[in-house]
């Protein structure tokens, strides 16, 4: 298992982005996009609404690779929030006509196989598995 720690802020998604890439080295170009995709959204959802009145906060990567499958977790110590709550946005509505927001969570359920939530303590802990293409 490859991890990282961040500071809960905007340019720590350039090296949650590295990390990602480096860690998912030889796993597909498609597969390391929609992952890196899924924790982009669900990272800069915590670092814009999970510290409100700027406390500092971090975030932790956890990845883990096997044969079939790329499971990453993402823990903060951010306010409890469930983001698959978060309703399903009306895609069929003109995008200037929906409301801001809401579409991260859709692209993270979209790209992955499986998104868990559970709050662990003072942790938001969510969790996400996409099935690696088998091998020609």
């Amino acid at each position: 298992m490859a991890e990282l720690t961040v500071r809960a802020e905007l340019p720590a998604l350039a090296a949650i982005a590295d990390f990602l890439a480096e860690t998912l080295a030889g796993c597909g170009d498609e597969l390391v996009f929609a992952i890196q995709l899924a924790v982009d959204e669900a990272c800069s959802n915590t670092i814009l609404y999970g510290y409100p009145g700027g406390e500092a906060g971090t975030i932790t990567i956890a990845c883990t690779v096997d044969d079939d499958t790329v499971r990453v977790t993402i823990t903060d110590n951010g306010v409890p929030f469930d983001p698959l709550t978060a309703p399903v946005p009306s895609l069929d509505v003109p995008a200037e006509e929906r409301p801001i927001g809401g579409l991260g969570v859709h692209f993270i359920r979209t790209v992955t196989d499986s998104v868990t939530y559970a709050r662990e303590g003072e942790r938001n802990v969510l969790s996400m598995e996409k099935k690696r293409p088998a091998s020609p």
